[in-house]
């Protein structure tokens, strides 16, 4: 039976309605001024209003006011045939809802639409970067960029999308800008921010990270030229932009985050020219760096060194903290920070744990180990099992072996923290916060962590004879840990002085070269009298 053209057609429709649908919950046009011209899909849900109200409507009014300049800049920035997005969008609040909710936004012009836009929308975008901050001017804040890049790797690896790292100087940006009025400054501002978030990886956007000087994450395809003249456009075309690409093609996004963390300190001092001479070089020293650090972990090619935590009332030993030692020519921070960067500390804090729970079988009974936990262990999904799982051949000895938790990154979900830490004390661990009072999150961890143990920062002890501001803020520390019922450990103590006052003020426990350097072995006998010679600028930590 053959089928007429007007049912052709309308198959056809069907079918590239079906497809639209099978990718975004909304699809509908916009005008080149933003009107909405045609709608289908879930428009109550994500409009808040009928289709018959939403069409005729401003596609701004989809949207959080933060993102009304990046709509904005997407009609005037959209050339014929030119594809937008994924772009991740703040969706306008709708009562009764008050929580934000997120979309991703893709647009397309269909050469033969001249004058409208396809777009589609769909709910949800990725949830670890749904708490992001930016500036006024729509910016992320440049303390917060890195991490946001961090989930935006992951995400373009997910996704098999080729990534690059683009670095764009506006120079005469920040001075042009200082010399326009207020309503023109900020909406010059605000349009530089909407066109470079719209050339970014999800939209997410871009970071000054110093004065006229941006970096974004864009895809690896995306077209330099046009950027630039976007940005021209942007800025009233007073300013033209100096770039370069810097293409982020290592093994894994753990090193491309560290190659491009260098990039941004190279940028930052000597522009985009600068960040590109040496970045090819870093991603290979990157890859470089991987293998070996893996080369280790595979062969135990590091041995442990054992620093005696003696009690103050009474100088008899408590436990060791096991202490990593590497190559002796290098510092043990830098492997230790070379194994956060490249996402490997977890690997070696279990093989850490493996080899202390070896020497707690074979040692006495009443010994007792301290090993270190990066804060970013702690919060890898299946971490605490796999620890748990090292002493599983003999769960006798999990009250012997300490976990040191290190706040070598903040801790963001610090409920989810705590039940990882409380199953580690339920299967018998004492658990320790470490360097406490080196971070700005200290108090707030004493408020949610439920641990047995505080490590004070040795910065506080080495400077109690000199300073008596910190003698009274850790009078009140040490006494809101008594009421806790926390116990307390002084580290970095180098001098009978710092042991005595360390003892007045109510700390329990002390560690540090006074009492004994680290021991190739887990064996300790009475401290001497006085201190042993310390090393000149030298300092007993584990990263």
């Amino acid at each position: 039976m053959s089928v007429s053209p007007d049912a052709r057609a309308a198959a056809l429709k069907l079918q590239l309605l079906g497809l639209a649908f099978a990718g975004a919950d909304l699809v509908f046009e916009v005008n080149a001024v933003g009107t909405v011209t045609f709608a289908l899909g879930a428009v109550e849900q994500l409009a808040g209003r009928p289709a018959t109200e939403f069409i005729g409507s401003n596609w701004t009014d989809l949207v959080g006011e933060g993102d009304t300049d990046l709509l904005s800049t997407l009609i005037e920035g959209l050339g014929a045939g030119e594809r937008q997005g994924p772009l991740r969008v703040a969706l306008a609040s709708r009562p009764p809802r008050r929580l934000v909710r997120h979309g991703s936004l893709s647009v397309f012009k269909l050469p033969q639409r001249t004058g409208q836009i396809s777009c589609a929308l769909s709910l949800g975008a990725p949830a670890a970067i749904d708490q992001i901050t930016r500036g006024s001017d729509g910016l992320l804040h440049k303390d917060s960029f890195t991490s946001t890049v961090a989930v935006l790797l992951s995400e373009a690896e997910r996704a098999g999308l080729p990534v690059r790292l683009d670095l764009v100087e506006l120079g005469g940006l920040d001075a042009a800008v200082s010399g326009m009025d207020a309503a023109t400054a900020d909406r010059t501002r605000r349009r530089v921010a909407a066109t470079l978030r719209a050339e970014s990886f999800a939209g997410v956007g871009a970071s000054e990270v110093a004065t006229d000087r941006f970096a974004l994450v864009r895809p690896a395809t995306a077209s330099t030229d046009k950027l630039c003249e976007r940005l021209k456009q942007a800025s009233g075309g007073q300013i033209v932009a100096a770039m370069a690409e810097l293409a982020l093609d290592a093994d894994s996004p753990a090193q491309n985050l560290r190659a491009m963390r260098y990039a941004l300190d190279r940028y930052i001092e000597d522009g985009p020219a600068g960040a590109q001479a040496g970045f090819s070089a870093t991603i290979e020293r990157t890859v470089r760096d991987t293998s070996r650090f893996k080369a280790m972990l595979a062969s135990g090619d590091f041995h442990l060194a054992y620093q005696p935590v003696v009690s103050l009332d009474g100088r008899h030993l408590h436990h060791f903290e096991a202490l990593a030692r590497f190559d002796p020519n290098s510092s043990p921070a830098d492997t230790i920070r070379l194994a956060e960067e490249l996402a490997l500390i977890a690997d070696f804090d279990l093989a850490v744990a493996r080899c202390v729970a070896k020497a707690l079988f074979a040692g006495a009974p009443e010994l007792k180990i301290a090993v270190n936990v990066s804060a970013a262990s702690l919060m890898r999904q299946g971490f605490v099992e796999a620890l748990l799982e090292v002493t599983a051949f003999d769960s006798s000895i999990r009250s012997r072996l300490l976990f040191e938790i290190t706040e070598t990154q903040r801790i963001s979900d610090l409920p989810d923290a705590n039940l990882k830490i409380a199953a580690l004390r339920a299967a018998g661990h004492v658990i320790c916060l470490d360097d406490f009072g080196a971070g700005a999150a200290s108090l707030d961890y004493l408020r949610f962590l439920d641990v047995d143990v505080v490590k004070i920062d040795g910065r506080y002890i080495q400077a109690l004879d000199s300073r008596p501001r910190d003698v009274l803020v850790l009078k009140h520390v040490i006494a809101l840990c008594r009421d806790l019922g926390v116990t307390t450990i002084a580290e970095m103590v180098e001098t009978a002085q710092i042991a005595r006052l360390t003892q007045e003020l109510g700390v329990e426990l002390g560690q540090g070269w006074y009492f004994g350097k680290p021991l190739p072995e887990p064996k300790w006998s009475t401290p001497p009298v006085t201190a042993p010679a310390r090393r000149v600028g030298s300092t007993e930590q584990w990263g």
